[in-house]
Order: structure tokens, then C-alpha cells, then sequence
């Protein structure tokens, strides 16, 4: 299951990238960030660890990164199954798509009721981090 949110803005693809790419600049845009790590460089296949207010600490790894276009990071809730928050731009009308996503992905089984509730819990700050982001973006 997967729920998906999305906003134009005047703010260039690589004026929202510096945003993504330089993950000491997401406590600006993501309001309940209390710490993130990640192991290397902004690319596909690096680790890191994040901690959101009131959640544990919590390992990721980078999935997808496609320069100015999108990325993908993982999350693994053992024996529940994997979250997927994904970052996507592009362009319409002359302006820039941001779009994120959150789908989650149960662990040999169906999805339940309960996983709806898990997710849409999960979902719940995404408008609010694109328009702090798109925000942040245009100064």
C-alpha cells in the first residue's frame, strides 16, 4: 500500500536536490528529524541510522538515487516488513513536481487493516515536510 503527495513550486530541481543531497540540511524541512547518520556519500546502497521525535533510532539505506530526479530509502520493521519513502522530481508547466511517497511492504503476507493504520500514521507529516521543503527552497 502506498500513499503519495505532491506540490508545484518555482524552486529549481537543483535548488530542492541541495535539500536531499546534504541530509544535515533535512532538520530544515523535516519538523520531527532529531538525528540522522549516514555512512558515506548520497548514493544508492549507503547506510545510515535516523531518529524521529518519539521513535526509536532507526537504520536505513538508500535504495535509488538518481542525481536531481529522485531517491528511495528503506526502512525494515523486523518481522513486520519494509517502508519505502520516496523523493521524486520533475517538471510541469514550467515549474518543479516535488512528490513523496510512502508504501509499505508486509513481510510474507497480505497487508492488513493494521498495516493501514501503521502507514497512514507514517504518512501523517509528509504534506507538512513538502511545504516546509518547498519552503525552504525559495527562501
Amino acid at each position: 500500500m502506498k500513499f503519495s503527495f505532491e506540490l508545484k513550486t518555482e524552486a529549481s530541481m537543483e535548488q530542492i536536490w541541495g535539500l536531499y543531497e546534504d541530509v544535515n540540511k533535512w532538520f530544515s524541512w523535516e519538523a520531527d528529524l532529531e538525528e540522522i547518520v549516514l555512512e558515506s556519500g548520497f548514493k544508492t546502497g549507503t547506510s545510515g541510522t535516523m531518529k524521529l521525535v518519539g521513535r526509536p533510532q532507526t537504520p536505513f539505506v538508500l535504495t535509488s538515487v538518481t542525481v536531481n530526479k529522485e531517491f528511495t530509502n528503506k526502512t525494515v520493521i523486523p518481522s513486520i516488513g519494509e517502508i519505502y519513502f520516496s523523493h521524486e522530481l520533475s517538471e510541469a508547466e514550467s515549474k518543479t513536481v516535488v512528490k513523496h511517497s510512502v508504501e509499505f511492504v508486509p513481510l510474507n503476507r497480505e497487508a492488513t487493516f493494521e498495516d493501514l493504520t501503521l502507514i497512514s500514521r507514517v504518512f501523517a507529516s509528509v504534506p507538512k515536510s513538502v511545504c516546509s521543503l518547498i519552503e525552504v527552497a525559495n527562501g
